[in-house]
């Protein structure tokens, strides 16, 4: 792996190297087409893999296949022995230490697993810390996240999804009304603008209609198991196609400086298709979003700078460059302040040396 210090998880023990794990290990057992092929990097990776992993590993870019003997149309294993499992390397260990502090992880896992992982990483520095970091253009107000109740609610929420039963919940809504109503978790996303969860949870009406509302988790006063279960798992996205802008945003992404995986990585969260543009290379995304997080998603795009282009709609376009003319006037008045500075101390200094 090249620059070590750099490219923590860029080439070793990401997502793209687990996948072509699982391809690798089903080749042992018989040749895979390339449709196979596909298919396993969308069920262990993202629909955007396919574009960057199975064309590598056909073509040979990634020398670990080679086209099957007995049919072109199979690609068989180089590999003569099964893979070894994976163990962490010290920098690894050290950016998990890291993520131990903030304060999200603990939501996520139980004490006993906090207790495993606290001595398993015991004399391991943490990467970085908190106070390495100036966040702005964030709100203050996110949730309490070190609070015992409102971990507690994430992890049965956590276990509802999972297991597909329903929460009866007592909620504080924003119009400051107290609501019990009995919801099917579906999806928990989080803001990272305004530090928020939300709940999509199912609901029947009383004349039996299914809808799909968003809860902020910090609202919820309880929560508790029904006993009651569905039978499947439910199509989120369907549910809030009505919600969703007419005129998606429409993105260039370039391949400069991994930017197709960043992209992927952080709008993982939206509705969204990807095509490769065979002329220039570049890859065009349409990300489907609820215009409620307009504001998110532009902040989302411009932290990309020039990697990322937007095509559409001109609506959203505006607002970008409205953005970066605001920025360009306060970058402007500041070099304006400072100068102004310097030329009043230079003045003084003068001003003292003559006198």
């Amino acid at each position: 792996m090249k620059n070590h210090d750099l490219s923590l998880f860029s080439e070793l023990y990401t997502c793209y190297y687990q996948v072509v794990a699982r391809i690798l290990e089903e080749a042992r057992h018989h040749p895979l087409t390339r449709r196979q092929i596909e298919d396993l990097a969308r069920q262990y990776g993202y629909d955007e893999s396919v574009l960057s992993i199975v064309p590598r590993l056909t073509q040979g870019d990634w020398p670990f296949f080679r086209q099957d003997e007995a049919s072109s149309h199979t690609y068989a294993s180089v590999l003569k022995h099964p893979l070894f499992p994976l163990t962490l390397t010290r920098l690894q260990k050290s950016w998990l230490k890291a993520l131990m502090f903030d304060s999200r992880f603990c939501l996520f896992f139980t004490d006993s697993q906090l207790k495993e992982l606290n001595e398993a990483l015991l004399t391991i520095p943490p990467l970085y810390r908190a106070s390495d970091f100036c966040l702005f253009d964030q709100y203050g107000d996110h949730d309490p996240f070190s609070s015992v109740m409102y971990r507690e609610h994430i992890q049965t929420i956590l276990n509802a999804i999972c297991e597909r039963h329903f929460l009866s919940v007592s909620y504080f809504s924003r119009k400051e009304r107290l609501l019990t109503h009995t919801w099917l978790p579906c999806r928990l996303e989080y803001g990272q603008r305004d530090g928020k969860f939300r709940l999509y949870g199912m609901a029947y009406s009383k004349s039996g209609r299914k809808r799909m509302d968003v809860l902020n988790v910090a609202r919820i006063l309880s929560i508790k198991k029904t006993g009651r279960f569905y039978p499947a798992t439910v199509d989120v996205d369907s549910y809030l196609d009505h919600t969703l802008c007419k005129n998606p945003l429409v993105l260039e992404i370039t391949t400069e400086r991994n930017a197709l995986e960043r992209t992927m990585l952080h709008f993982s969260c939206y509705q969204k298709k990807v095509e490769r543009q065979e002329e220039s290379g570049t890859y065009r995304c349409t990300i489907y979003y609820d215009k409620r997080w307009e504001t998110e998603l532009l902040i989302q795009v411009l932290s990309f700078g020039p990697v990322v282009k937007v095509l559409g709609p001109k609506s959203f376009l505006a607002q970008i460059q409205k953005r970066v003319m605001d920025q360009a006037h306060v970058t402007e008045g500041l070099c304006f302040s400072l100068c102004s500075r310097k030329n009043i101390l230079a003045e003084k200094e003068l001003f003292t040396d003559n006198n």
